[in-house]
């Protein structure tokens, strides 16, 4: 069912989708600032092609929401009238015709704005949110996010167990495991082999297993280590399995014992870290740092400012579970 154009069918864009789009238009846009100095600079070889480049560049932004939208979204028919007005320039300037610069920039970024606001404004956008547990018994550190994500309609939450294997003494796999089986029976889950990440591409991927290589008795299946699946999302979450005794930061002796989780795989390679509370995020930030300094890593891994957003004292779901939890929901 349309309205004018602007909703099909209750359809809607992953933000991932989206986000490409709006990297389109921004190549658009400076691709008008460069269009004008050729024009300027009587480059007229170096307009043409810039033109024939805009249109692909808006050919391609019109395909990607007609295959998820329609043909006759809205949008798409703003991006036809801009690949009009971008073929009526390069035949202009291919016949040699006067050309007035000004009012020739002057449309194309009149277009491109109509563009930009209906792509804002118009395209709905959907969450995808993917699950990744291995153990079935650890489950309840990621139930309450997924529930909530699951309750949002402009969410697709997706629950995608992942095997691991048994490792020998000397570092090679030996038994793989899958416990996808084991789930309650209101999660629905999707099979690790039928759910492809880099065609899916979800917005969000939340982990609790922070180890990939480095665990001497278990390993995830490689494919699901933290430095793969970041490939494949702009926010990779990362939330412990588990939860420690409290902790004074100002007690050395004591952070000692437990700072090893705080410099794993996934705190390095996650855009975000949830620990129990605040005074667990100030420690993970402090040994962080430091573990990252010793090692000589560059960048954002040794400010601290950057470490500050990164990781997040919001506490843990398992206390969410253990709070909701009921006698008669166990065998």
């Amino acid at each position: 069912m349309e309205d004018n154009g602007r909703t099909v069918d209750g359809k809607s864009m992953r933000k991932s989708q989206k986000k490409q789009i709006e990297h389109i238009l921004g190549l658009l846009d400076q691709a008008h600032t460069a269009i004008r100095k050729a024009l300027e600079t009587k480059n007229t070889e170096i307009a043409l092609t810039l033109l024939e480049q805009s249109q692909d560049l808006a050919i391609q932004a019109g395909g990607m929401i007609e295959e998820v939208l329609g043909e006759n979204f809205v949008t798409v028919g703003f991006l036809e009238n801009y690949c009009e007005l971008l073929y009526q320039t390069y035949e202009q300037i291919r016949q040699q015709q006067p050309v007035n610069i000004g009012k020739v920039c002057k449309n194309l970024r009149r277009e491109l704005i109509r563009i930009e606001n209906s792509v804002k404004n118009d395209i709905p956008v959907r969450t995808s949110v993917v699950f990744l547990p291995y153990k079935a018994s650890m489950w309840d550190s990621l139930e309450s996010v997924w529930k909530a994500a699951d309750a949002d309609p402009d969410c697709d939450a997706y629950v995608v167990p992942i095997p691991y294997f048994d490792k020998n003494p000397d570092g090679s796999f030996s038994r793989m495991h899958y416990e996808g089986h084991q789930y309650p029976d209101y999660v629905p889950v999707v099979s690790w082999e039928e759910f492809d990440l880099e065609t899916e591409r979800p917005d969000v991927i939340y982990i609790h297993n922070p180890y990939d290589e480095c665990n001497h008795v278990t390993s995830v299946h490689p494919a699901f280590f933290a430095r793969e699946l970041i490939k494949f999302t702009s926010m990779l979450v990362y939330i412990p399995y588990f939860i420690l005794n409290e902790i004074d930061p100002d007690d050395q002796s004591a952070v000692d014992g437990m700072k090893h989780f705080c410099f794993t795989p996934g705190t390095i390679y996650a855009n975000r870290v949830i620990v129990q509370s605040e005074d667990m995020r100030k420690i993970y930030i402090n040994e962080y740092l430091k573990a990252a300094k010793e090692m000589g890593l560059p960048g954002e891994h040794v400010d601290r400012k950057f470490q500050e957003k990164k990781f997040l004292g919001l506490g843990s779901p398992k206390i969410d579970k253990v709070l909701s939890a009921r006698k008669e929901d166990y065998i």
